[in-house]
């Protein structure tokens, strides 16, 4: 089971490129406040990312990409001074400057389903990808210098392309972060040799009676062991997880498909289906009827 691939699927990744432009002179970008996840590239140039609490500035080169998974306040600009407070920001560039210049390719990367969602979770307040050229999956020599094509081509079919090789860039950039061994959270937990083998047969099989036992089993790890590694790194214990992800796919089928809360029920492992649907007014705050009224909404 591909455990990345299987929670990008349920949660309907969504992508999107809303900035195209080439700065010149002096210019400031700022997207926070949105409450979305954020992502911007430099397809040329150089320029300078500047956050709160941030004591140096950070350069940033042709072919960086920095993503902000949990909307983190934030300003790029040409100046490695943070610009001030009055300069405007998210001016369309005048293209009488003269001067070098920077291009930017900024996007969202969104979720259809607002669900609990372990990933986004997992990841830090932002996360730099450069064009190192040493990634398993090299982003300058095949997906940035791709995507920056298509948004300069502007061709027939162009705006689906690039949304869909915005919504590849998210899982480079997972990927980048799994191969930089990062010892925390959800995303370590995939990589980890033994967790990853559990989490593996919870996706395959999340109706099942799973018990710590067996998980720890699946693991080749004692009960306690497998327990305390697996809250410390997904922050939540193998149960509770479990849980949360059989409401996660509950909440998916209500949306996507015409089963009865019964079937529902059954398919996410509960044998009654009044406990089914208190856990899932727990979870979510509402009801399962609420949860199939709001897909005749859609």
């Amino acid at each position: 089971m591909d455990v990345l691939s299987e929670i990008l699927r349920t949660l309907h990744l969504r992508a999107t490129v809303f900035l195209h432009a080439c700065f010149r002179g002096d210019w400031a970008v700022d997207t926070s406040g949105e409450r979305r996840a954020t992502f911007h590239m430099v397809a040329r140039g150089g320029c300078w990312l500047h956050m709160p609490g941030q004591v140096e500035p950070i350069a940033l080169a042709g072919g960086d990409l920095i993503v902000f998974p949990h909307d983190a306040q934030h300003t790029i600009s040409n100046n490695q001074q943070p610009p001030d407070a009055r300069f405007p920001r998210n001016q369309l560039p005048n293209q009488s400057e003269g001067g070098p210049g920077v291009t930017l390719i900024c996007g969202y990367f969104d979720f259809d389903r607002h669900s609990w969602n372990p990933l986004i979770e997992a990841m830090p307040e932002f996360m730099i990808v450069r064009e190192e050229g040493s990634t398993s999956v090299p982003l300058s020599d095949t997906l940035g210098h791709f995507l920056v094509y298509e948004v300069e081509a502007a061709q027939m079919g162009g705006d689906l392309v690039i949304d869909k090789l915005s919504e590849i860039l998210f899982i480079h950039v997972i990927r980048n972060h799994l191969t930089k061994n990062q010892g925390q959270g959800f995303i370590a937990a995939l990589a980890d040799v033994k967790l990853g083998k559990a989490l593996s047969k919870i996706h395959e099989d999340p109706a099942s009676n799973w018990t710590v036992d067996k998980l720890a089993k699946s693991a080749g790890m004692s009960r306690s062991a497998f327990s305390a590694h697996f809250s410390h790194l997904v922050a939540t214990s193998p149960m509770q997880y479990i849980a949360r992800w059989r409401m996660t796919l509950a909440n998916e089928r209500f949306m996507t498909t015409n089963d009865s809360v019964s079937q529902v029920a059954n398919l996410s492992g509960y044998e009654s289906e009044a406990a089914f649907a208190k856990a899932f007014k727990k979870h979510f705050g509402y009801g399962p009827g609420k949860a199939r009224r709001r897909k005749v909404d859609r």
